[in-house]
């Protein structure tokens, strides 16, 4: 498979949502345990999201990106010890939203890589 850096980081936002959506069923239907191995799943890709952000030159951006998955790691947690639906509730939108840009950056390249020369192939 030759996924892109974008692609990938879709195909772990993906997956997070998933493990959110997981999580929120289960807590509803009372099932702790299933509950519990969503939210652990769910914190660890949430960690590889952030260990693939860039230490270059500790730029703003970067920075500001360590903070919404600190801020997101939070949420889970908490939401895992309270059984909180509407912290669970706030980490999802926070990831659709994350989805949402890195989806319109992805299509930004895509549509600059046609202009440019017809071809598909994109670095990011």
């Amino acid at each position: 498979m030759n996924a892109s850096p974008i692609d990938l980081r879709l195909m772990l936002l993906d997956g997070l949502m998933r493990r959110i959506d997981e999580a929120g069923v289960a807590l509803h239907d009372s099932q702790i345990a299933v509950a519990l191995e969503a939210f652990a799943k769910a914190r660890a890709i949430a960690e590889e999201l952030e260990s693939g952000i860039s230490e270059d030159g500790g730029s703003e951006l970067a920075s500001q990106m360590r903070h919404l998955y600190a801020y997101l790691h939070r949420l889970l947690v908490e939401a895992r010890v309270e059984r909180c639906h509407t912290k669970l509730d706030e980490a999802r939108r926070l990831v659709e939203f994350e989805h949402e840009t890195w989806s319109m950056l992805n299509q930004k390249l895509v549509e600059g890589d046609e202009q440019d020369d017809g071809s598909l192939s994109r670095t990011a």
